[in-house]
């Protein structure tokens, strides 16, 4: 493949690679591999060799393209049908967007790509764009769960604060790491660079005591799963949210998206954003179901141990669920504490201490 004037080209031994079926999947792999880190991020599609390129993904609009990407939920893969909109920014950066036809429709979406590249053409040196996305959930009103103890659930009321540990304190060891795969490709994909392996090992872990993680569970219901995982004792709290209202309150001050759970034996982690790795994980985890948002910069005494950042509780809190386990008394502390704080939302005693019916 090319791109911008750069060939992306290797050659597989049979023997080197252990005969011919395995050595065309690692052919394979080194191909996926270059389309996800030079080509598919900055909106290109490329027509298959055995097809003229289709009359509905050619625009007439330079930067403009239909295309089509994957994405997990739930375990399970979906594709989404999408107009592109893509323009340089300077110094090597190229913007992309994305504009769904199933939100939009063909036409609507195709008309947002089209505004979308005149904007940022005539921005022109507007750097604060992004060239990535990170894996947004389709609906931007999935409800979204937040487990966690009485005593850190009064001090995020107390500061107005949501807190984002730093992913070294996680107990999960591949947090912001890399599959064996991309171990594989990454001599073949950087073979000109000089040190590139040792210096992205250098970065990464840096990286990893640098970056604040808040972990969201998204899902339409509570999750017993959830409640007997991350809630200490039965004095245990539940925030209810959305995505959108997570977005609104952190008011662009962290990145946020879906978390995608991959085979870290054979699926390649995007590297040209070493930021994706942090939304990442192993299918161990897929249970979790997770959207997180991100810091990107700890300072000074925060590196390795996290921040709080400002956000608008009231916003940010839809209703407030009260652990299965936890006695009345408990129910009635959580309503009182909330009047202290002058905080009127619902609290809910979750549904799972219901009694059954015969």
């Amino acid at each position: 493949m090319q791109k911008n004037g750069k060939k992306f080209h290797h050659f597989f031994n049979d023997n080197k690679y252990g005969g011919k079926e395995k050595t065309l999947l690692v052919a394979k792999n080194f191909r996926d591999a270059v389309r996800v880190e030079h080509v598919e991020r900055l909106g290109f599609k490329e027509p298959s060799p055995h097809e003229n390129p289709s009359r509905r993904s050619a625009s007439g609009v330079v930067g403009v393209n239909r295309s089509s990407y994957e994405y997990t939920k739930r375990g399970k893969k979906y594709k989404a049908e999408v107009w592109q909109a893509g323009w340089p920014v300077g110094d090597g950066k190229y913007v992309c967007r994305s504009f769904s036809i199933k939100k939009h429709g063909e036409e609507g979406a195709f008309a947002l790509a089209l505004r979308a590249r005149e904007e940022g053409v005539r921005q022109g040196s507007n750097e604060e764009e992004r060239t990535y996305q990170y894996y947004p959930p389709e609906n931007l009103d999935q409800r979204i769960w937040r487990y966690l103890d009485f005593t850190k659930f009064v001090a995020m009321i107390d500061t107005n604060s949501l807190f984002f540990p730093s992913a070294s304190s996680f107990l999960d060891r591949f947090e912001g790491s890399y599959s064996k795969l991309n171990l594989k490709i990454r001599p073949l994909l950087h073979k000109e660079e000089d040190n590139y392996i040792d210096k992205k090992i250098s970065d990464l872990e840096k990286l990893k005591k640098e970056v604040g993680v808040s972990c969201w569970h998204a899902n339409d219901f509570e999750s017993a799963a959830m409640w007997n995982l991350y809630s200490k004792s039965s004095e245990s709290v539940c925030l209810q949210s959305t995505y959108q209202r997570l977005v609104l309150a952190l008011e662009e001050k962290s990145e946020i998206g879906m978390v995608q759970y991959v085979d870290y034996l054979s699926d390649f982690i995007p590297e040209y954003d070493p930021y994706l790795a942090f939304f990442h994980k192993r299918k161990s985890f897929e249970h979790e179901n997770e959207i997180r948002a991100i810091i990107k910069k700890l300072d000074g005494n925060e590196i390795g141990v996290g921040r709080g950042l400002h956000v608008d509780i009231d916003l940010l809190i839809e209703s407030i669920y009260v652990s299965p386990e936890s006695p009345q008394w408990f129910f009635e502390l959580i309503k009182n504490t909330l009047k202290k704080y002058g905080i009127k939302k619902p609290v809910v005693k979750s549904s799972l201490a219901d009694d059954p019916i015969y």
